[in-house]
């Protein structure tokens, strides 16, 4: 019995000390865990959690970084070198709502009296504490602006009345300046509050100035930089006894464009008296030196701090249009700048329709399409020239501009060949340039007329295809893209307009383009020079000649180009294009070209070509070339040679004439 017991109490000893060295070890490991996560907090991220709980137990407030800068393709340094936009410091008004323990209609109370004290009308606040979006906020603790860029007698009347005084803090926050304006908006772009959809995104402060359009939405992420942080300690009255930065703020990147300010400058103001647009690129790499559309507006004022101001300029701009960057979101009929496409066409195609450069069509001013209907007359197509031009080869039906000449070429090459062409130098397609909101322009088919309208494709589409007429519509960049394909033996480069993005503080290079081939179509040579004679005769004896063949300018090749609207029969309604390149017979790295539409622009000649006359005097300025030929080769200003002004509009009873 007593070994019994003995070996029980024996059993129950183990098992409490089994027990006992079980609880112990989870003793242990959790005091080892313990010292770890205390040393981890105290020792290894001290700073951090001492900052973290600075920031809890005292009041925090963000300090807004500055965007980068803006220069243009001729910085050096941000000392030496004037921006594009810059930055300037003004004070914003915010209210204290933690000193109304975040109650609604307290908060509410006080912004009424504030802005009665300011004398500053109802309308101007009473969108801003309508309810829930005014209750959601207060909740939220999204700082709440009273008054944004502060006037000195605002901010002297504000400390002023302690009434509203305490309870507001001023903030200073940096505001854009765009240097040029309205000559450079379309590219720029503008600046301002983020919209509640913004507000979705958790890393976007209401209070942060956000890119709106331009190269300001483009590459606002680099632009903004991050936020810096400072804490306050206030008493019970609300007044400041202690303020701390913790992190400061930090600029963002600055941007090194393409753009040349010179000829920028000169392609808006030959620009601003018309609706169009003005493109000028560097054919051996992409770079966009100039890019004007009009009518534009005034980022300025966009992104200033009056709200009345902003808006009425707002409402003005969206009547007129002026966010319309007309170079890429627009599309129109590309008139006789088609006709080079169509010569390529059929060049290229030589061995299937048995056509050379040399061959000569006679144009006696009217093309006649025989129908194929009993009883329906033959369609006729006028050439804009009522004499006519002759017999001509490609090459002086590009410096006419013959229309007959082309009706025939059209229709003996077909429409297959025209439009494989048209998709192959990619006039259907986006450009890819970095800037928001590119469309693409539109290349019909015989599916796609049969789908839209319930018949086929006929001759007579072929015929208003031919001059650039009828359903194809292009962007006016993509259109300067294929010329430069003519300027550059078939390689097309992704246009772009920034350089560089840089470092603020130390100038180093973050991002550097590398200029990207988009395609690189092989041409012979053969099409090449005919084409290349065929625009260069254009501008020396052609339809720009008076005006492009000048002793202050380089040798021009181009072509220009009028596109019928459907107000048939009103010259003034038609819209005109050049798009040409220069130095002729230059290196590609030492050319530029231009591309040009004007919108009820009358002519190509009239309309657009001396827009064109003044970016090329812009960008080769005297002494900046040698001319290759002698100027007399083509008629002299005094001459009496009529400056041509229909270059190519046509009148047909063909239904298909005026682009849809």
């Amino acid at each position: 019995m007593g070994r019994s017991v003995s070996s029980i109490e024996h059993k129950l000893e183990k098992s409490f000390r089994l027990r006992l060295y079980f609880f112990s070890g989870l003793i242990v490991m959790a005091l080892i865990v313990f010292i770890f996560q205390l040393f981890n907090l105290q020792i290894v991220n001290g700073s951090e959690n001492s900052r973290k709980a600075e920031m809890f137990v005292r009041r925090s407030e963000s300090l807004p970084a500055s965007r980068g800068l803006v220069f243009d393709r001729n910085f050096k340094t941000p000392e030496d070198s004037p921006p594009l936009i810059s930055n300037n410091q003004s004070l914003d008004v915010v209210v204290n709502t933690s000193l109304f323990k975040n109650n609604p209609e307290k908060v509410r109370e006080f912004i009424i009296e504030f802005y009665k004290t300011l004398s500053i009308p109802k309308a101007y606040y009473e969108s801003e504490i309508q309810e829930p979006k005014f209750s959601k906020k207060i909740k939220s603790k999204t700082p709440i602006i009273l008054l944004q860029g502060v006037t000195p007698e605002q901010h002297e009347r504000i400390t002023l009345f302690d009434n509203i005084g305490r309870n507001v803090n001023f903030i200073p926050t940096p505001r854009r300046i765009y240097h040029m304006g309205p000559a450079l908006a379309h590219v720029t772009g503008y600046v301002g509050l983020p919209s509640t959809n913004d507000l979705k995104n958790r890393e976007i402060k209401s209070y942060q100035l956000l890119g709106k359009s331009g190269l300001e939405l483009q590459y606002d992420q680099h632009l903004r930089g991050s936020d810096g942080f400072r804490i306050q300690k206030r008493n019970s009255d609300g007044n400041i006894e202690e303020e701390r930065i913790i992190e400061h703020a930090r600029m963002g990147n600055n941007l090194i464009l393409t753009i040349d300010k010179k000829i920028q400058f000169a392609a808006y103001n030959a620009l601003k008296d018309f609706r169009g647009t003005v493109i000028a690129i560097r054919p051996s790499t992409g770079e966009v030196l100039a890019l004007a559309s009009n009518p534009s507006f005034d980022p300025n004022i966009l992104s200033g701090k009056n709200k009345q101001k902003r808006q009425d300029h707002f409402n003005k701009i969206k009547k007129n249009k002026g966010f319309l960057n007309m170079a890429l979101q627009s599309k129109f009929p590309p008139a006789s700048t088609f006709k080079t496409l169509v010569g390529l066409a059929a060049l290229e195609s030589e061995h299937k329709i048995n056509y050379m450069a040399s061959n000569t069509f006679m144009c006696n001013s009217r093309f006649y399409l025989k129908s194929s209907f009993a009883g329906v007359p033959d369609q006729e197509f006028l050439c804009w020239d009522k004499k006519g031009h002759g017999n001509n080869d490609l090459i002086h039906a590009l410096e006419k501009s013959c229309s007959v000449y082309f009706y025939n070429l059209g229709y003996k090459l077909g429409s297959e060949a025209i439009l494989y062409y048209s998709r192959l130098f990619g006039l259907d397609k986006r450009t890819n340039i970095d800037l928001p909101g590119e469309i693409e322009g539109f290349v019909p088919s015989n599916e796609w007329k049969k789908r839209s309208y319930g018949n086929k494709w006929y001759d007579g589409d072929t015929i208003n295809l031919s001059i650039g007429q009828g359903y194809i519509t292009v962007t006016p960049i993509a259109m300067t893209l294929f010329y430069m394909a003519i300027a550059n033996n078939g390689k097309v480069y992704q246009p772009y307009i920034l350089g560089e993005m840089r470092n603020p503080l130390d100038n180093s290079i973050v991002y550097r383009t590398t200029p990207k081939v988009l395609r690189d179509i092989p041409i012979k040579v053969s099409t090449l020079e005919a084409l290349n004679q065929g625009l260069r005769a254009v501008a020396k004896t052609g339809t720009a000649s008076r005006l492009l063949n000048q002793p202050d300018l380089p040798e021009i090749a181009g072509k220009t180009g009028t596109a019928q609207t459907r107000r048939r029969g009103q010259s003034s309604s038609n819209h005109a294009w050049f798009v040409g390149y220069a130095p002729f017979g230059a290196p590609a790295d030492e050319q530029i070209i231009v591309g040009v539409f004007v919108e009820h622009g009358v002519g190509g000649a009239v309309g657009a070509g001396p827009i064109a006359r003044d970016v090329f005097k812009a960008a080769f300025p005297p002494g900046s070339f040698v001319r290759r030929e002698k100027l007399d080769a083509g008629p002299k200003m005094g001459e009496e040679t009529p400056l041509i002004q229909e270059d190519d509009t046509i009148e047909s009873d063909a239904d298909e004439e005026v682009s849809p």
